[in-house]
C-alpha cells in the first residue's frame, strides 16, 4: 500500500448521479432500501474514476457477518485496497467477484436474491455519469500524451542510454510499456511505467511477447540485460 500522502483524495458517493435499479420483488424493501442507502453513504470514488466501497457495508451487501468481510478483504490485492485512517475501503472490482461467486454457491433462495440487488446497486454506482466522464477525460489525456512519454522519461531521468542494453541511446528509441497499455490503461502516463529502449531490443521485448513485468524480467535475465522493473 502507498503512504498517506501518496493516496488519491477520495469522494463520497453521495456526490454521484446514481441510477439505482428497480427493486428486486423477492425481497423486502427494509433489505432494498438499506442496499441503496448503504452505496450511497459508504460508496466513495477517486479522482481518476475509481469506485470503491467501505467494509463496513459489505456484511449486509455480501449477506455476510465482519469475520467474512474481514477475510474477504486480507485476501485482497494491494490494487483492490484503499484505507483512510480506520476507514478500509474494497474496490468496486473486487466487490463484484465476491458477490458474483456468492451467487454461484449453493446458497439460500432469499440470501441469492438479496445479493443479486446488491449486485445491482453496486455497479449503478460504477456506472455513475460523473465517473463515466472521468473515465472519458482519462482516455482522451492517454491519447494525448502518447507522443510525449518518450521525452518526458529522458527528461525526468536524464537517460543517456537504452535502459535494457545500456547501450548508447539511439535517436530513433521508442518509449515501451513495461505493463500493456491495452490491459493497464491508467498507467499509460505513468513514468514509472515506461522504459526507454532502442528499436532492436524494443522489438526482441514484443517478439517474445515479454510484456509484463515478470516476463520482462525473465526475458532480461535470459538476454544478459539490465533488468528495469528491478531498478
Amino acid at each position: 500500500m502507498c503512504d498517506d500522502k501518496n493516496l488519491p483524495v477520495v469522494h463520497s458517493a453521495e456526490n454521484l448521479t446514481i441510477t439505482f435499479p428497480k427493486k428486486n420483488e423477492h425481497i423486502d424493501d427494509k433489505d432494498a432500501e438499506k442496499n441503496r442507502s448503504l452505496i450511497k453513504k459508504d460508496g466513495a470514488y477517486t479522482s481518476d474514476g475509481r469506485a470503491y466501497v467501505d467494509t463496513v457495508a459489505l456484511p449486509h451487501l455480501f449477506a455476510t457477518d465482519k469475520k467474512g468481510v474481514n477475510r474477504f478483504y486480507n485476501k485482497l490485492d494491494n490494487k483492490d485496497k484503499l484505507e483512510r485512517g480506520s476507514r478500509r475501503l474494497a474496490s468496486v472490482s473486487s466487490v463484484n467477484k465476491e458477490i458474483s461467486e456468492r451467487l454461484q454457491e449453493p446458497r439460500d433462495t432469499l440470501q441469492r436474491e438479496r445479493l443479486r440487488d446488491a449486485e445491482g446497486c453496486v455497479n449503478a454506482m460504477r456506472d455513475a455519469p460523473e465517473l463515466e466522464k472521468i473515465r472519458e477525460v482519462e482516455e482522451s489525456k492517454n491519447r494525448r500524451e502518447q507522443p510525449k512519454l518518450k521525452a518526458k522519461k529522458i527528461k525526468a531521468e536524464n537517460i543517456t542510454a537504452c535502459q535494457l542494453t545500456r547501450a548508447p541511446l539511439e535517436q530513433d528509441a521508442d518509449a515501451h510499456h513495461v505493463e500493456r497499455q491495452a490491459d493497464q490503461p491508467r498507467k499509460a502516463r505513468d513514468l514509472s511505467n515506461i522504459i526507454v529502449a532502442n528499436k532492436l531490443p524494443h522489438r526482441e521485448v514484443h517478439t517474445a511477447g515479454a510484456e509484463s513485468p515478470e516476463e520482462l524480467s525473465a526475458l532480461c535475465d535470459e538476454k544478459g540485460w539490465n533488468d528495469p522493473t528491478k531498478s
